[in-house]
Formats: C-alpha cells, sequence, structure tokens
C-alpha cells in the first residue's frame, strides 16, 4: 500500500503502479530492439541487390511444421504469462502457468535450432542462408531472455516479492512476449516465404 514520503504525503511504490519506471524502461527497450529487428529484415530483403553469386545453388526451404509450431508454442506462451498474471491477481497460485510458459519457450527453441540446422543454402556458404539463421537466433535469444524473466518471476513469487497489489514483474514478462511472438511470427513468415522470393526475382544479370 501506500508508503509515507514526508509532509504527510503517501504514494503506493513503484511495484504497484501501471506506468511505474521499469514498465517504461522496457517499452523504450523494446522500441530500440525493434529497430535491429526491421534492420535484419531489411538486410535480408536488400541482399537480393548486393549479395554475389544469386540465385543460391541450393534451393532454400524450411519445414513449414516447425515453423508453425514456433510460432504456436510462442503464442501459448504469452496465454500462460497472461493466466499467471490473471492468477495472482485473484490471489492464486500463478506458478503453474510460469511453468507452462516456460517449457513452451524451451520447446520453441529446441524447435529453432533444428531449423537453423537444417537451413539450406548453408549460413557458411550463402548470405541468403545467413540472414535466415541470423533472424532465427534473434527468435532463439528473446526466447532464451523469456526464460530469465520467468526465472526470476519464480524466485520473486517464492521470496514473497509478488501480490496481487505487486504484479509489476508478471506485467513486464508479458510485454517481453507478446514482442516475442510478434518478432517470432513475422521471422517465420520471411524465412518461409523465402524459397518464393528467390524463384520470383530469378538470377541477376
Amino acid at each position: 500500500g501506500p508508503l509515507p514520503i514526508g509532509r504527510g504525503v503517501s504514494v503506493p511504490p513503484h511495484t504497484e503502479v501501471a506506468s511505474s519506471p521499469p514498465w517504461v524502461a522496457l517499452v523504450f527497450a523494446l522500441v530500440a530492439d525493434g529497430t535491429l529487428f526491421v534492420s535484419l529484415l531489411f538486410g535480408t530483403l536488400y541482399l537480393w541487390i548486393a549479395a554475389p553469386n544469386w540465385p543460391p545453388s541450393a534451393t532454400p526451404g524450411t519445414s513449414l511444421g516447425l515453423a508453425l509450431g514456433v510460432v504456436a508454442a510462442l503464442a501459448l506462451a504469452t496465454v500462460a504469462a497472461r493466466g499467471s498474471l490473471r492468477a495472482l491477481a485473484a490471489g492464486r497460485k500463478p506458478q503453474a502457468w510460469m511453468v507452462l510458459a516456460a517449457l513452451l519457450l524451451a520447446a520453441s527453441i529446441a524447435a529453432l535450432l533444428e531449423l537453423i540446422g537444417g537451413i539450406m543454402p548453408h549460413p557458411r556458404e550463402h548470405a541468403l542462408g545467413a540472414t535466415a539463421a541470423a533472424l532465427l537466433g534473434y527468435v532463439i535469444a528473446h526466447a532464451a531472455i523469456g526464460l530469465l524473466f520467468l526465472a526470476s518471476n519464480s524466485w520473486r513469487n517464492a521470496a514473497g516479492y509478488l501480490s496481487p497489489r505487486r504484479t509489476l514483474d508478471l506485467r513486464l514478462t508479458r510485454l517481453w512476449l507478446d514482442y516475442t511472438a510478434v518478432t517470432a511470427a513475422i521471422a517465420m513468415a520471411l524465412v518461409l516465404a523465402l524459397p518464393s522470393l528467390v524463384g520470383m526475382l530469378g538470377a541477376r544479370t
């Protein structure tokens, strides 16, 4: 609840405020992070103009099932994050939702690693494969950071720092996972579209 700060004034701690400094900081961090993601997307498209040996000798291809599985797992992780937030706000234990979100993130990381391992052409052999690997690696990094968010949530919940009035940690996790799921969907769409785009553009003169 509100804490006295002097002169008869009491204010709530930042963990109980909607637009607290950590929330605003994460929003700004994700805006900056988004510029990096847009740069990766632009780089993938720009290489059609600048990359040598175009088109690649190996036809690019990505497992549709794995790609859709990654997007579905990350989307469900955002649902689990919301479930943990609702449970905490209602005075219930959020641990089961946290575990579910962590399992979904771990599954998405495993699938992404398998996708990177099967990229054609190989990332070391052609710019097309390298940019596809960079996009998938971006999603892996953000899913892994999501696991760190959940680990922090679990520790702070066990230590008694979370309550129906102190939901900031879970709100930050939800925001991070929302960003991860949206960027993953965009990245997967581009990676899946690469074979069609290569065929559409054909060889450059």
